[in-house]
């Protein structure tokens, strides 16, 4: 190996980790609140509240609480959206297929 070759590896090596400097959480998240794929809320993950989603007699209770959104209760029969957990990153995403709900995080 000669020096050009270490500098060339080095270069590379730098060049390869810069997304790594730039790829912070966004610190505006928000959670997109969907029934059957039209957006109904958009909720800020700010402080906490609790509030009711109802759409065709259907109703989810969902909870805002240390930056995470979760369905605490549901009327619908398999209960997976609240057995999903509380959701916090960009990306991740709760599903009530039986009331077409999708509550998703997003952020800028």
């Amino acid at each position: 190996m000669t020096r050009n070759d270490l500098i060339l590896i080095a270069v590379l090596l730098i060049f390869s980790l810069i997304p790594l400097a730039f790829s912070f959480d966004s610190d505006k998240k928000f959670a997109l609140i969907k029934i059957d794929g039209v957006i109904i809320r958009e909720v800020d993950l700010t402080g906490e509240k609790t509030f009711v989603i109802e759409s065709g007699g259907r109703k989810n209770i969902v909870e805002i609480k240390s930056g995470a959104v979760s369905v605490i209760a549901a009327d619908c029969p398999d209960k997976i959206c609240i057995r999903r957990g509380a959701i916090k990153n960009i990306g991740e995403t709760i599903a009530c297929v039986p009331h077409k709900l999708l509550i998703e995080i997003a952020g800028d």
